[in-house]
């Protein structure tokens, strides 16, 4: 349920970016598609490990994909009317609650196993040039 809900959220914050323009849009896009696409590979890998049959991984994994796209779709239908400071506060929010959960979830339980220099190094060199390319393009 959480991740339904996290998953709709992404796809709202991907409508509303286009919204505020597509260079936002399209990076936003690629960075939620990353988080998405480990996020459903997460779940595949515990529901497998807890014994679910295959149709209901797949459809767990669909569904997921179904709640990213029903979220564009309402962001962008819904909230495209925004003025522009309301529309950078939604996306500022959106930002803010992306990094919260990397951070406290992700990394935390990242920490859980024995991680390399590299391979935190590789998360830091991602993130910044996510930032370097929104900031270049």
């Amino acid at each position: 349920m959480t991740l339904g809900i996290d998953v709709l959220i992404d796809g709202l914050l991907i409508g509303v970016s286009f919204a505020a323009g597509a260079k936002a849009g399209v990076i936003l896009t690629v960075a939620i598609a990353v988080e998405v696409m480990f996020l459903g590979l997460a779940a595949a890998v515990a529901l497998s490990e807890s014994g679910a049959a295959r149709t209901s991984i797949i459809g767990v994994c669909a569904g997921q994909a179904g709640l990213l796209l029903v979220g564009a779709a309402v962001g962008a239908t819904f909230l495209h009317n925004l003025s522009g400071a309301t529309l950078e506060g939604v996306l500022a929010f959106g930002c803010a609650a992306l990094l919260y959960l990397v951070i406290e979830e992700l990394l935390v339980e990242a920490h859980e196993e024995k991680e390399t220099p590299t391979q935190s190094a590789m998360f830091f060199v991602g993130f910044t040039l996510l930032l370097v390319t929104e900031m270049i393009a």
